[in-house]
């Protein structure tokens, strides 16, 4: 008995000396804390502005959106009272910030001022840019042209250790004023998918009676051209179906294309895709397939994106 006491009495003093001196120089302690690694930050227009080589990870980060509303949905113009979304369609939130804003944060990051609150408070975390690129990858594979008129999505998520599933969603065509949609089923912190480039013109005739008299009646005809494309930002569904964690939308159209970054709040960033094609093309071995069918982000409802 005297023997185990005399040992437990032992163990206290020598804990405190071992706490106490971690307490007292945590700098030697913490000494091999490897701050090694890169954290980039980008403009949004997709300009590096600042590179921390002492990262504690690596790690990229994108200035917050300046971009309106309007501006983020530019296909559907807020003074044109003919133009009409489908049926159930709601646009994502914007949580932009002003112009002047973001040129002070981007000014400080110049400055490598990475730790200012203002810019702790308008940057928004960025995927890898090699994974951004796999993304853009697995969409532009599954892009084909041979239907007329036929429209798909694709996407995926992106696991914890950078494995990106790829899928793709069934049909659509702008006619039908229906949708393109996309079901994603697997769970994750991220995921992407793509809004289809598609525009059609079609011309609606009608005639009506318009003018009626003893002898004749007369007949004006008049035509009318009907303008139909995808919505290429998020939509509120969008918006709602990843909850905690963050979306990626890639608008394809052929003139340059977006890339909109969101989350339950809201669209937050946006980058050109310019930015993913800056990053060489990545090896197949990095693509998960799936077979599981999915349309947009929802994991129940099929999404209408264009108008």
């Amino acid at each position: 008995m005297k023997k185990s006491l005399f040992s437990s009495i032992l163990i206290k003093p020598i804990f405190f000396i071992v706490f106490s001196f971690s307490f007292l120089h945590s700098d030697i302690v913490l000494a091999t804390v490897n701050y090694d690694d890169t954290a980039f930050y980008f403009s949004e227009r997709g300009r590096l502005l600042w590179c921390n080589v002492h990262a504690y990870e690596r790690a990229s980060y994108v200035v917050r959106t300046k971009r309106t509303y309007n501006e983020i949905f530019n296909e559907i113009p807020p003074d044109d009272t003919t133009a009409r979304v489908t049926v159930a369609y709601n646009t994502a939130a914007v949580k932009n910030i002003s112009r002047r804003t973001a040129r002070k944060v981007e000014r400080l990051l110049r400055q490598g001022a990475i730790y200012d609150p203002l810019v702790l408070d308008n940057i928004v975390p960025l995927q890898d840019k090699r994974i951004i690129r796999r993304m853009y990858d697995n969409i532009l594979y599954r892009c084909t042209t041979e239907e007329s008129y036929q429209y798909k999505e694709h996407g995926g998520v992106v696991f914890p250790d950078g494995t990106v599933t790829c899928i793709t969603g069934d049909l659509s065509d702008p006619r039908w004023l229906a949708g393109a949609a996309l079901l994603i089923k697997e769970k994750a912190m991220v995921y992407y998918h793509s809004h289809p480039d598609g525009t059609i013109e079609q011309t609606q005739t009608g005639d009506w009676a318009n003018t009626h008299n003893p002898n004749r009646v007369l007949f004006t005809q008049t035509s009318q051209t009907q303008s139909i494309s995808y919505v290429q930002g998020p939509s509120l569904q969008d918006q709602q179906a990843v909850g905690e964690g963050t979306g990626y939308v890639f608008g394809m159209k052929r003139d340059g294309g977006t890339i909109y970054i969101y989350d339950k709040e809201g669209v937050k960033a946006t980058l050109p895709i310019a930015f993913a094609k800056q990053v060489k093309k990545t090896a197949v071995r990095h693509v998960k397939r799936s077979t599981t069918y999915f349309a947009g982000l929802m994991p129940v409802l099929r999404l209408p994106y264009l108008f």
